[in-house]
Parts: C-alpha cells; structure tokens; sequence
C-alpha cells in the first residue's frame, strides 16, 4: 500500500465492530448500514483532506517558510488581520494532531511533506463512495476564498455562504450526503421514542430542510406520522425561509408544515411563541451557535409543554481541547466562535463533548438526558467520529 490507501487503512485499522447502540433492532440495522466500510472509507479521506487543505492554505499564507525554522503562533500570525488569530491557531494545533507538525512549547516545526496528494485522496474517496465529494468540494472552496479573511478581515460569512457555494452547501447538508445523514437520523431516533399522539413540534434552524425530509418519508414508512398535529420549520435566513415555503410540501409530504421565522438569541415571547406552546423542539447543528447558551436552554425549556422535548443533533468532541476536521468548516464563522462562555457549563465556543451538553442541559433545568446513541461508546468503536443525539426532558 502506499500514498493515501495506507493512510486511510491505518484510520480504518483502528476502527472495531459496530456496538450494540440500545435504540432496538431497527436503528441498530439502519446504523450498520451507515457504518459501511465505504462509509468510513470515505470518513478517512475526508479527515485526511481536510489536513491536507489546511497544508496548503498554510502554504498559501506564507508559513510554511516560517515553519520550518520553527514559528510561534504570534510569528504566523504577522502582517494579518487579529480576526485570523482563531483558524490560524486552531490550523496549526490540527496540523500537529494529523502529524503535519511538530510543536515544542510554544513553536512549531515543519519537517518533509505530506505523504498523500488532495488528487491521490480524491480518487481514493470516489473509488470507495462513488459521486459523494461533496464535503472535498467544500474544502477546496475554503482555501480558495478564504484568504481575504486573514488579510483583508472580511466577514468569513460572506466569503463562505455566497452564491456561488450555495449549491455545495445545499449537498453538504443532504441526507444523501452520507457523511450528513447520521446528524440527522439520531437525532430523528430520539424525536421518534416516545412522541405522543398530537405532537406540536418545531425545529430549529431547519435550514436547507434535510431533517424535514428524512422525518416525513421515514415516518410515513413506519406509519407514525399522524402523531404530528403541527411542524413548525423556522430558521433565521430569508433564502433558506422562501425555499422551504416553496419546496418542503413536495419535499415532506404529509407532514403538518407551517413556517415561522426564529431567532435562537432573541426572546422567544416577541417571535410568537408561548410558555408551554410545544410538545418537542429539535435543532440539528444549530444550538451550539446560540450566543448565550444556557439562557437558551432555560428559554427553550419555557417553550416545551410539561414532559415535553428538546432533542439537539449535534457535531460532539471527544475531548474540548482536541482539534477536529469538521471544525474546519466553521472556524471562520464568527456565530460559531463569539459566543458566552461559561468556565463549567459552556468552556469553549463552538462544539461540545458529550459530558458537557449533559452537565449544561441539566444546569438549565431539562432532567432525564439521554444520548442517541451513546455517543462514547460509538467514539471508541470509530475514534473519529463524533456525531450524536440528546433528547432532554422539561
């Protein structure tokens, strides 16, 4: 083996069977077959771009001279603008934690390259995951826009959701981008156990509708549709609210649709919505951008009917401090990165580990937390991936 094929077999080395989630046989059967070895094929090559973007935008920026003689952060970071001070660190701690690097203290040190090529990694994924480039396509587009953030300070907004990404943005967050879809279907696991009969129900930040979509067809097929009375899409953009309203009756059908334009950092009162007015709330990648995240959390709970739901479909760390690929996304999102932190119940910005969505939903108040799955024992049978589901009780 050589090249990409051996970097991506030592990753699926340390890959084991797949543990009993305890959800029952039929989401026990529909994760082994997300957990393919096409899948995590596909996984690795992922991760191992990423890396590899990361290489390169460095180079881009002129670090790599800088590097090989050994550079502190502070060095990398001479003649850009101070917005670039997150990415540029949480670059240089990722390119350390994929071998990229060397760091002593507070310097860090370039030695050779990179044993694989985005070319090499490319023809790997496509071979395993046939048309599924999506999140390569991604990747390419950061580095290629990306750069007028580090010296200009332009918003990474509005470098990275323009028009012209749109449409790779709109397939990265699809169900048949296999690399998505499990942020979706736990999160659909645990809406589904336990949903009562007449369930008004709304989602956060529905966004490009994928979670809407994996509901209404796999709800139909399990005949347990008629329990939702009311689905309120909302979200925060104008285009994602306009598409929804054109497509998600199609898209969804059969599912009680009604639209409804929120903001997660605002009062809930002055959007319409009213104590006790929901049965279950669910948000996929989108609570962790909440500016003051306990304040939401004790806001959503107002929201919920007594024994009712929030169910959060979230990206979780195995550890706070450890870099990982799918950050790399956001990094330059300043909703992602300027948020209140909170020494116990909200460390860092950005995504959490399992323990600490726990510790905060309990501090706001919610009881009977539950992971779908259990998110630790699905980490240590596949150590790089970190989506999961938690469905916490009013």
């Amino acid at each position: 083996m050589s090249g990409p094929v051996k970097e991506i077999e030592v990753r699926l080395a340390r890959c084991g069977d797949l543990p009993d989630l305890g959800l029952g046989a039929w989401a026990q059967d529909r994760c082994r077959e997300i957990f393919s070895r096409p899948f995590r094929t596909l996984h690795a090559a992922c991760e191992l771009y990423a890396a590899r973007v990361a290489y390169d935008l460095a180079g881009d920026l002129g670090w790599h001279g800088k590097l090989r003689a050994g550079a502190t952060l502070e060095a990398c970071l001479a003649g850009l603008h101070p917005q670039a001070r997150i990415p540029a660190e949480w670059m240089l701690l990722f390119l350390v934690e994929e071998d990229l690097l060397r760091r002593e203290g507070l310097s860090f040190h370039l030695e050779g390259e990179p044993a694989y090529s985005l070319a090499d990694l490319r023809a790997a994924a496509e071979e395993a995951c046939p048309g599924h480039g999506v999140n390569l396509d991604l990747l390419d587009s950061i580095r290629r826009q990306i750069l007028p953030f580090f010296t200009e300070g332009r918003p990474g907004e509005q470098l990275l959701f323009d028009l012209t990404t749109l449409p790779q943005w709109l397939s990265f967050f699809s169900n048949r981008n296999p690399e998505y879809l499990p942020n979706n279907l736990f999160a659909l696991l645990a809406l589904r156990d336990g949903l009562p009969p007449g369930a008004r129900v709304l989602e956060l930040g529905a966004g490009a509708g994928s979670f809407a979509e994996l509901l209404a067809e796999e709800a139909a097929r399990e005949d347990w549709l008629d329990r939702i009375s009311d689905y309120r899409f909302t979200d925060v953009t104008p285009t994602f609210m306009r598409k929804a309203q054109r497509e998600m009756k199609s898209r969804a059908p059969g599912l009680p649709l009604s639209y409804q334009t929120v903001d997660l950092n605002r009062p809930f009162e002055e959007q319409g919505l009213t104590p006790g007015c929901l049965d279950a709330i669910v948000g996929v990648n989108v609570v962790h951008v909440a500016h003051d995240l306990l304040n939401t959390l004790r806001r959503l709970r107002v929201l919920l009917a007594p024994g009712g739901r929030l169910i959060i479909g979230e990206c979780m760390k195995p550890d706070l401090a450890k870099p990982i690929y799918l950050e790399f996304f956001f990094k330059f999102v300043k909703s992602f990165t300027d948020v209140k932190v909170d020494p116990e119940y909200r460390p860092v910005g950005g995504f959490l580990t399992p323990e600490a969505w726990d510790k905060a939903l309990r501090h706001a108040g919610f009881r009977n937390v539950r992971r779908y799955p259990d998110t630790r024992a699905l980490m240590q049978a596949y150590p790089t991936f970190y989506v999961g589901a938690l469905n916490a009780e009013a």
